[in-house]
């Protein structure tokens, strides 16, 4: 019997797979017609050799599949647009190479940044916040890492630069406190740290409850947590960086805030508070990065939006979680909800994932990166989700429907129903 998931990848992909063939032949076509040419035209081989080199020395440094798939468009346009069969090779030199560069130009991260200075990390007791402080840690900055709980200091022993810290990010005070005290750690330093060049958040907390029964000190909770914490720490820690950042001869600071599921991306059932709070963060991150690149500060602010990432607390705790979420919940609500919702934590937990590692990894190129992208990735299925975004209402839905909600055996099986 063919599974709910397999008719959705079939669906998904055999247009791509005809239009990838019907590419094909239309370029081996072309081809042919060019290698007859060659014979004709003394300067084809030349030129053919010349193009032949400009891949390669573009190409081989960036040797990533995502770059080859990017270039395929061009040559594809290239192809259909100049009509290279006919060996108009000067022509088609003059349309691929401009948009090759300003391609290549748009995609660039410009001149390193050095590592220097400190970082502060929220949610460093677990998961992301905690990868993230020992990776940027070894690479050599110091980090602040802001921690929930002060049980949570002890993996931190006996790292010398690393200065665990309590933050509350929903807790505005708590959060000035925190400012105050990296500010007076940095000053107190002696000029061995160099300022504060990054805050990087990654604080957050998800319940998995119907929007129906969901209780509003619940839904509170995590906006507070997963949106006005963010207001708090960047207004908090803006006036440092920028100090730091002024220096004569300092680097770009960095504000990174962590999305779940970037936009345009699908609505996903059982979570809507958890997103709603997550894409205003998102809509928080660029008009803040706008802003400042109007008052021309060096200072950058990035999204870093993972996919479905393990080990973490949320991952861990979920059960817990929802459990804790139907105790709050009328009574009606398990009857009605819980099957729904427990095929969706059974999705989640098949997942295999990304592991937790790669957001240290994607933390360190924001850091380093001398123009950061807006957006870094974690992932596939965080890539993924920006596509099925894009998609029209009735597919998206569809694809939800038989992917997230594959183990609820009473899910609607087609658009619309």
């Amino acid at each position: 019997r063919i599974s709910r998931t397999g008719v959705c990848l079939g669906l998904t992909l055999c247009p791509l797979a005809i239009a990838a063939y019907l590419a094909s032949s239309h370029i081996y076509l072309k081809m042919s017609d060019l290698m007859a040419s060659l014979a004709d035209d003394p300067r084809a081989l030349p030129t053919l050799a010349l193009v032949v080199y400009y891949l390669y020395t573009k190409l081989l440094p960036m040797a990533r599949l995502r770059t080859i798939l990017l270039e395929i468009p061009f040559w594809i346009a290239l192809f259909q647009l100049t009509d290279i069969g006919t060996f108009k090779i000067a022509t088609a030199l003059k349309t691929f190479i401009p948009l090759h560069v300003i391609w290549r130009y748009c995609r660039s991260t410009g001149k390193d940044m050095p590592v220097d200075g400190a970082v502060f990390v929220t949610g460093a007791d677990s998961g992301m916040g905690q990868n993230t402080t020992h990776h940027l840690a070894k690479v050599g900055y110091h980090v602040f890492a802001g921690c929930y709980s002060k049980d949570s200091f002890a993996q931190y022993a006996g790292m010398d630069n690393v200065t665990p810290l309590v933050i509350n990010v929903k807790d505005e005070k708590s959060v000035k406190q925190a400012a105050d005290l990296v500010r007076k750690e940095i000053e107190g330093s002696d000029g061995k740290i160099a300022g504060l060049f990054g805050v990087l958040q990654c604080a957050g907390i998800s319940y998995v409850a119907p929007f129906e029964y969901i209780p509003m000190s619940m839904f509170r909770d995590q906006v507070e947590v997963n949106y006005f914490g963010y207001v708090y720490v960047a207004q908090a820690f803006l006036p440092l960086v920028k100090e730091s950042c002024a220096k004569d001869g300092a680097r770009r600071g960095r504000f990174c805030f962590t999305s779940s599921g970037p936009l345009p991306g699908p609505g996903v059932p059982f979570i809507t508070s958890y997103l709603g709070a997550k894409w205003a963060g998102d809509a928080l991150c660029q008009g803040m990065r706008v802003e400042l690149k109007l008052r021309q500060l060096p200072i950058d602010c990035c999204m870093l939006s993972p996919g479905v990432v393990k080990p973490t607390r949320l991952a861990e705790d979920g059960q817990k979680l929802l459990e804790k979420s139907f105790e709050l919940m009328p009574a009606k609500a398990k009857t009605e909800y819980y099957d729904m919702i427990d095929a969706f934590r059974r999705f989640q937990i098949e997942e295999p994932g990304t592991h937790v590692s790669m957001v240290g990894t994607q933390m360190e190129k924001i850091m380093k990166h001398g123009r950061p992208y807006m957006r870094y990735f974690v992932g596939p299925d965080a890539v993924a989700s920006t596509v099925v975004g894009c998609l029209p209402t009735g597919l998206r839905e569809f694809l939800l429907r038989n992917t997230l909600m594959k183990h609820f055996k009473d899910c609607p099986k087609f658009i619309g129903g």
